[in-house]
């Protein structure tokens, strides 16, 4: 068992003889860990399903809200009484989250619960919208003036409880060109410039594949990809015993 699955135990145990809300949290999702699907009706079934999805982004909410308090607090790091710079490199530490993950993140949470999206916090943390449109009204209104960003994010919330996340993401681009013009043509051209995809044989002669394509081509290729990277049968150590010598 790693340090974090430990830690998180042994928080459970010492709050579930107390009325804190993360002990209930965590003993509901044990009811839930425990429910036989099979006794479910269909349609339970899939009321389920849309219930839990809004329910995980309302506490996709909650996480990010107490990322923006340890991050204005500088509180990365207390609960091991360590004090650590980065609340990104924190995240990336303890929940083993990637780079990338971590940063986005932290903006997230700073842009809802510390800056001028305060609209979409609380839609976030009511259900009204996913974690996903509020990750793209943050980032898309990042490098906005505040006041612009405030007088167009009743816009923004209504549109994202409408359209999915990359066609909220056009909406953005389309407010970035019309408030910014020059920043968002640099942004673009930035963009096109690292943009492409590159192939090259490796010395065992399979192929790497590396790159970078705008959001929408990058999802076609994914779905292009997904069935030639399933692996052709599971691997095993008793396969790998089995298997013939190789002549």
């Amino acid at each position: 068992m790693d340090s974090n699955t430990y830690s998180i135990i042994q928080w459970a145990e010492r709050s579930a003889a107390g009325s804190d809300p993360m002990a209930s949290l965590t003993a509901d999702v044990e009811d839930l860990a425990a429910q036989e699907l099979d006794r479910l009706t269909d349609a339970a079934l899939a009321e389920q399903v849309l219930v839990l999805r809004r329910l995980v982004d309302r506490l996709e909410g909650q996480w990010l809200q107490r990322v923006a308090a340890v991050d204005a607090r500088g509180a990365a790091g207390a609960e091991l009484g360590q004090e650590i710079g980065s609340t990104a490199g924190w995240l990336r530490g303890r929940l083993r989250l990637g780079a990338g993950a971590a940063s986005s993140a932290v903006r997230t949470a700073r842009a809802l619960f510390r800056g001028p999206l305060t609209q979409t916090a609380r839609a976030l943390c009511d259900g009204e919208l996913s974690a996903a449109h509020a990750a793209v009204v943050a980032h898309g209104t990042h490098q906005l003036p505040d006041p612009v960003t405030a007088e167009a994010e009743p816009v923004l919330v209504e549109a994202a409880g409408r359209l999915d996340p990359s066609r909220l993401r056009r909406v953005l681009h389309h407010l970035q060109l019309v408030a910014d013009p020059d920043s968002a043509d640099r942004a673009r051209e930035s963009r096109q410039l690292r943009r492409g995809l590159w192939l090259a044989p490796t010395w065992d002669q399979m192929v790497a594949v590396n790159g970078l394509l705008e959001p929408e081509a990058g999802q076609t290729l994914l779905a292009a990809l997904e069935p030639l990277t399933r692996p052709t049968a599971p691997t095993t150590v008793g396969a790998v015993a089995s298997a013939p010598p190789m002549p």
